[in-house]
């Protein structure tokens, strides 16, 4: 079995076992991310879905279930306060706005597509006016966990640890626009795409995972329209992003300038995914070779022995050892990390082989083709840093550099 497969098998595996079955996908009422779990959930399942044409069990439950756990207004959790607008909420259902888009492209459902009418016009389209007024700096912030959590509230805004994530519905928005050209969510994401690019991510130490999925979005409404301004953009925040945000091993900092916390996958199957779309676009082999060493190097080693996805520690110039940093991170990234897979199996031709030939570069690092290699700290072992996916949550640690 090729290795890419192997991946996908484990994925699959996990996301069958108990945790994601029907009795365990609708978040109790006090979870603080509505929709936000759902939402992965049902993009993973389509994601899986779309790579080996078998259906998980719980996909069809959860969409025949789903209208009976929806507020009156159409979404979940608490109906809209317009004094008190919940980014975690606007962030939580952009997820779930992405899992009906990608489940209405597979199947088109009507009804998937009513209820994703109607969740955007009475949570997104309703939120448009408050954007406005969106706090682009903060004087105090709790730091913050691998899973945000709300920290309080500031013009209009009940704001969260997850530094940006009122942007991260641009996704969900930008796939449903992609299918209904609805004039509505054009004004959104005109409006809020000029309002995310006046956002000073470095001096908020914004989230990379919700400025990476907002350039995704951004990436969508430029192929949608045609208008090069957004192309730009996206560059521009990739950029940002490449020389602020990248870890040595080509993962990401959870925060920018906050080096000593942890890597996310979820912002790393972003980052694979525009630097894939990125070359697609310009033809600079500079994109495609990063999307070839964030696969191998940076999301290979983020999957874990039983199928699931964790976050590792940052390594950078102030850290030079890689090591497990928390085993899984059930509640996002072992979803998510299947629209990575996706990609990777769409585009198997570029990762089916990583290349051979040593080089070292002037950070240090040490390369056979496009995989680093690396040290295990205990033993002095060397090995391809693509021998080590899978990884248990042993302790060990492997200098980079």
């Amino acid at each position: 079995m090729h290795y890419i497969d192997r991946h996908i098998e484990k994925s699959f595996q996990r996301l069958s076992e108990e945790e994601y079955q029907i009795q365990h996908l609708f978040r109790p009422a006090e979870y603080d991310w509505p929709g936000d779990w759902e939402g992965r959930a049902l993009l993973a399942f389509s994601n899986l879905y779309a790579i080996t044409g078998k259906k998980i069990p719980a996909m069809e439950q959860f969409v025949a279930e789903l209208p009976d756990h929806l507020n009156p207004e159409g979404f979940l959790g608490e109906v809209f306060h317009e004094d008190a607008v919940n980014e975690q909420q606007l962030s939580g259902h952009g997820w779930l706005m992405c899992g009906l888009c990608e489940y209405y492209k597979l199947f088109k459902s009507e009804a998937i597509l009513q209820i994703a009418t109607k969740m955007f016009n009475n949570l997104f389209y309703r939120a448009l006016p408050h954007y406005d007024h969106y706090p682009m700096s903060r004087e105090a912030r709790y730091e913050g966990e691998v899973s945000g959590t709300l920290a309080g509230s500031m013009s209009g805004w009940i704001l969260s640890t997850d530094i940006g994530c009122a942007f991260i519905c641009l996704d969900g928005v930008s796939r449903y626009y992609e299918i209904t050209k609805d004039p509505k969510a054009e004004e959104f994401l005109r409006k809020t795409i000029v309002l995310f690019m006046q956002f000073d991510k470095i001096a908020a130490k914004a989230q990379t995972h919700a400025t990476l999925t907002a350039a995704r979005a951004i990436f969508r409404f430029y192929k949608t329209t045609g208008d090069a301004q957004y192309l730009t953009y996206v560059k521009d925040i990739f950029k940002l992003y490449v020389e602020e945000g990248m870890t040595y091993t080509y993962e990401n900092f959870n925060w920018f300038d906050r080096k000593d916390t942890w890597t996310e996958p979820c912002a790393i199957v972003d980052s694979l995914i525009v630097s894939i779309w990125l070359y697609e676009e310009t033809k600079d082999e500079a994109y495609k070779i990063l999307a070839r060493r964030i696969w191998f190097n940076g999301l290979s080693f983020c999957h874990r022995v039983h199928g699931g996805a964790g976050p590792n520690n940052c390594v950078c110039e102030i850290q030079p050892y890689l090591a497990v940093n928390m085993f899984e991170a059930p509640f996002c990234c072992t979803m998510r990390y299947n629209e990575g897979l996706l990609f990777v199996h769409t585009h198997r031709e570029w990762f089916e082989n990583p290349g051979e030939g040593i080089t070292k570069d002037e950070l240090g690092r040490t390369f056979n083709g496009d995989v680093l290699v690396v040290t295990d700290e205990e033993t002095g072992k060397q090995y391809l840093l693509t021998e080590l996916c899978f990884p248990e949550d042993n302790g060990k640690k492997y200098r980079v550099y």
